[in-house]
């Protein structure tokens, strides 16, 4: 059998001599309206799926006519070819259209081919089959529209489109005339002519002829693969990539080759850490026909030019020294398996499958390009360490390459993040993956929940909890200016409770100035209005009108939790007021090794014996974020199902850890997190145990007591467990709670994990800081001003009513620091200052 041959080669056949219509006059509408369609068919020189045409331009004559009872029109041809490529179309007259008699393979037409040594063969041209049909609504079947599918970057979408058009990737793929590739019956002799012959009365138009020689059918196209540019020992960086018989769908940024180094890199499993890409390369995602020419522009060089087809059937093609190499060529459908190795059933998780050079392998039903921006992905995918993963059941069906996979699998923080390399072998029908459990705080009832989610429907939270190890998460519905998102996924009760996970519709309820605050398990009608006080959380001019307290004490009259989300950022004014009025459950705190403006603003309110515990929420708002990195852990009675009022009722009673991967718990005297201890006046010494584990190395563990680090020990290389153990001397009232964090070095350094705290009441003290309080004091000053001078009021009662609301904290404050710490109120530049840094000397607060 001979070596089959790849590429094509195209001759332009000039119709210019025997075009006859439109002439210069046109009569009747319907005619009238044909000419005008005619009139907008692309000019000149032109490349359709590839093919080069000459098309006719001006005002003159534009294509061929032919009907019955008119002339043929013979066009004098020579060479050889496979294919006659003919841009046609044939367009129906109204009074022939029988829509209730349709008769696809109607023969519209035909064309004659004559040969040099005399022979004949005569093609038909039918309707449906190689032009469109009126009768018979959908597209030809054998021809294809004049444009060919556009492809478009879903993350960079082009000025003129919209987004949601631009999510699909593609475009175009209309336009006229047809493209009809006619097999030549005969394409070892050479031509003499073809003879252009209407049957019907309805017009065949033909606008364009080229005579095609390759090896395979031009509009055939190839399965589209990616492939790689070899040329030296550095990849190149490609200017610009070309299929000159199909297309370009993308060009990958890789993150490097898999193997050893990838299989046991310390970044498995990390989000916030991105794993540095060694020896990344740009890899063609291309589709086209076996004839195609894959060109190649790389920065600095000259144009490489391969056969698409030969690389795909052979592995690679060759220019010169340079290589094309197709990667994963032979792909099958197949089954996928994730099993807990514990209990041996298939389980969520999330995946990500790869190449051997480091291509992404999506699963399908799932974006091999994913958008990571606001508000633009809100699917079962998400970018995490740099890394592209999907959101998969425990058993999944795709089409996976034959050959070495390599898969990272992940299920939050109680489970070993593992990479493997697997081998897919031609018709296996299932593969196999398992994950492993590092630890099961679930069966001391400790439940983790994300605190706060944005824009993913209940059912995709449902699905990522699951392959996060999430069993609690409160999708939050909200206002951006006047985007609602969620709203008609609110039901007053649990939203989705299946398998040990949860899924609850509540809001964020936010105002640009005085701050937010998150209505969790809100029962019944939501906490209206979500938002107040103008962009960019409410619309211009929309008042305020609820304050913070007012949301938060409405919630609780409804059943709900109160979180004040991603503290103390967006806003930083009214906290002080509903947490004085003991209106808040707990804090979302991101940052919790103790050192930060987050965890020491929380401090204050701790040492001014203010009772709030900690949580943690993702405020996931796209696909750069997974859900549940930062999450809250309650402990809950093991011996009860999950409950979605008993996970709330946990919250509010503060017996909560919040972390972004370690797992932590503390106990004082054997009282756990959330607890108070009542003492004699005279204190005493309390004993504090803590312990933290994590599936990635710990850098240490630390004790608190009122801010103030008591006990510490210090982990290592290869330390997942730590214990820290103190007699703690209490003397006043206050609070203890443990901390601990990542190896420094490592990249789960930032890991960290911060418990709630145990509270300590020594006899009838209650914890107070001065310095504190005059903090506190400033943020409700200045929300009087703000409200006093900027905000837009619904109406003056309701401005009264903020202010008054306000006011009761300022007065709190007031007294406490005159009683407490013995400051006169005395006035300095408002109402009420305090001295920063540069306070004048000699002017101070008494105490």
């Amino acid at each position: 059998m001979a070596k089959k041959r790849f590429g094509a080669a195209c001759m332009t056949v000039s119709l210019a001599r025997h075009l006859n219509w439109p002439a210069r006059k046109v009569s009747g509408e319907w005619w009238q309206k044909l000419a005008e369609a005619v009139g907008k068919y692309p000019e000149g020189g032109q490349a359709p799926w590839g093919v080069p045409f000459t098309m006719a331009k001006g005002k003159g004559p534009r294509v061929i006519l032919a009907a019955k009872g008119r002339p043929d029109v013979k066009v004098p041809l020579r060479g050889k070819a496979t294919f006659l490529c003919l841009l046609h179309e044939w367009r129906q007259l109204p009074e022939t259209i029988r829509s209730e008699d349709p008769c696809e393979g109607l023969v519209a037409a035909e064309y004659e081919i004559a040969y040099a040594d005399g022979a004949r063969a005569v093609v038909p041209v039918r309707g449906r089959f190689e032009v469109n049909m009126a009768e018979s609504p959908g597209p030809a079947w054998l021809a294809v529209p004049f444009n060919q599918w556009k492809t478009v970057d879903p993350t960079n979408a082009p000025p003129d489109w919209q987004w949601g058009r631009a999510q699909t990737g593609v475009g175009g793929f209309h336009g006229a005339p047809l493209l009809w590739a006619m097999p030549n019956p005969h394409p070892g002799k050479p031509l003499r002519s073809l003879t252009i012959r209407g049957l019907q009365e309805s017009p065949l138009l033909v606008a364009g002829l080229t005579l095609y020689r390759g090896g395979s059918h031009p509009l055939r196209h190839l399965p589209r693969r990616t492939y790689r540019v070899r040329m030296g020992e550095t990849p190149p960086k490609i200017a610009e990539a070309t299929v000159d018989l199909g297309g370009v769908a993308r060009i990958e940024q890789s993150t490097g080759p898999r193997g050893k180094k990838w299989l046991t890199s310390p970044y498995v499993g990390l989000y916030s850490a991105q794993e540095p890409v060694v020896g990344g390369e740009q890899l063609i995602e291309a589709f086209g026909s076996e004839d195609a020419t894959l060109t190649v522009r790389p920065e600095g060089k000259r144009k490489l030019s391969f056969s698409l087809g030969e690389a795909f059937h052979r592995g690679q093609a060759a220019c010169g020294a340079a290589r094309l190499e197709v990667l994963g060529r032979t792909r099958q459908w197949m089954r996928v398996v994730i099993r807990d190795a514990a209990t041996g059933k298939p389980t969520p998780a999330r995946i990500h499958i790869s190449g051997s050079r480091g291509e992404y392998i999506a699963p399908y039903g799932h974006h091999a390009q994913i958008n990571a921006r606001w508000f633009e992905d809100y699917g079962a995918d998400v970018v995490a360490g740099g890394r592209n993963f999907a959101y998969v059941q425990g058993e999944f069906t795709s089409d996976l390459p034959v050959g070495d996979l390599y898969v990272e699998l992940y299920k939050g923080f109680e489970y070993k993040p593992t990479r493997t390399r697997v081998t897919v072998r031609p018709g296996q029908e299932v593969l196999e993956l398992g994950i492993e459990r590092g630890a099961d705080w679930r069966r001391d009832g400790w439940v983790t929940a994300d605190t706060h989610v944005h824009f993913i429907s209940p059912h995709t939270a449902w699905l990522q909890a699951q392959g996060e190890g999430v069993n609690v998460v409160n999708l939050l519905a909200s206002q951006w200016g006047r985007l609602f998102t969620n709203v008609g996924d609110i039901t007053g009760r649990v939203g989705v409770a299946e398998d040990d996970t949860v899924v609850y519709v509540g809001t964020e309820n936010r105002n640009h100035m005085l701050g937010h605050m998150s209505m969790l398990g809100t029962k019944g009608l939501p906490v209206y209005p979500m938002c107040c006080g103008g962009p960019s959380e409410s619309y211009v001019g929309d008042p305020d009108f609820m304050a913070l307290a007012e949301w938060a004490r409405e919630n609780k009259r409804k059943g709900g939790v109160v979180i004040r989300p991603h503290y103390p950022y967006c806003g930083h004014t009214e906290d002080p007021v509903p947490i004085l009025k003991g209106l808040v459950d707990a804090l979302e705190i991101r940052n919790l090794r103790g050192t930060d403006f987050p965890t020491q603003e929380w401090y204050r309110y701790l040492n001014c014996g203010y009772r709030v515990a900690v949580c943690g929420g993702t405020d996931k708002m796209g696909a750069y974020c997974p859900l549940g990195w930062m999450r809250t852990y309650a402990l809950l009675d093991p011996q009860r199902p999950l409950d979605y009022d008993a996970w709330a009722a946990a919250v509010r009673a503060g017996r909560t850890f919040s972390t972004t991967g370690p797992l932590i718990d503390m106990q004082v005297d054997g009282h756990r997190v959330g607890d108070t201890i009542t003492m004699n006046a005279s204190g005493g010494t309390l004993e504090v145990q803590a312990m933290a584990e994590a599936v990635w190395p710990l850098g240490g563990i630390e004790i608190v007591q009122a801010g103030r680090v008591v006990a510490s020990e210090r982990g290592g290389k290869g330390v997942r467990q730590l214990r820290a153990a103190a007699k703690v001397r209490v003397e006043r009232s206050g609070w203890l709670a443990a901390r601990c964090f990542g190896l420094e070095g490592h990249p789960g350094a930032y890991l960290a994990a911060h418990t709630s705290p145990v509270y300590v009441k020594v006899g009838d003290t209650r914890a107070f800081d001065g310095p504190a309080a005059e903090h506190m004091l400033a943020l409700v000053e200045g929300g009087v001003e703000y409200l006093n001078t900027l905000a837009t009021a619904f109406d003056e009662a309701s401005r009264k009513r903020l202010v008054g609301l306000y006011k009761e904290a300022q007065a709190e404050l007031r007294g406490r620091l005159l009683v407490e710490a013995k400051h006169p109120h005395h006035p300095g530049s408002g109402a009420y200052h305090t001295h920063g840094h540069g306070a004048t000397p000699g002017h101070t607060h008494g105490g």
